[in-house]
């Protein structure tokens, strides 16, 4: 069996963007796309603070999601943190 390299990029793509959810659906929704369309849309001067944001949220939210508990208490802050974004972010037009 042959794997061309365009197949081997996008298992270890789908591998790591798979390490990288929190394994809660409204949380990795919210991540995919803060991470896609706003951190692309965002002046490239405020990109390194974003990033900075974006990836202590992330650990954060993945310490959390590490229970059963956790990921029951964290659907509601995910949805409550998207809302807050859609509003912040309205202007770059993303599809939340």
């Amino acid at each position: 069996m042959r794997i061309t390299l365009s197949a081997a990029i996008a298992v270890a793509a789908s591998t790591s963007a798979f390490a990288n959810d929190i394994g809660v659906p409204a949380c990795d929704k919210f991540l995919k796309t803060y991470e896609s369309c706003v951190m692309a849309k965002t002046p490239a001067a405020a990109q390194a603070q974003m990033k900075s944001t974006f990836d202590q949220m992330r650990s954060n939210w993945k310490t959390v999601a590490a229970t059963a508990d956790g990921k029951k208490q964290l659907e509601p802050v995910c949805l409550q943190t998207t809302e807050q974004m859609k509003a912040q972010t309205a202007s770059l037009n993303c599809s939340w």
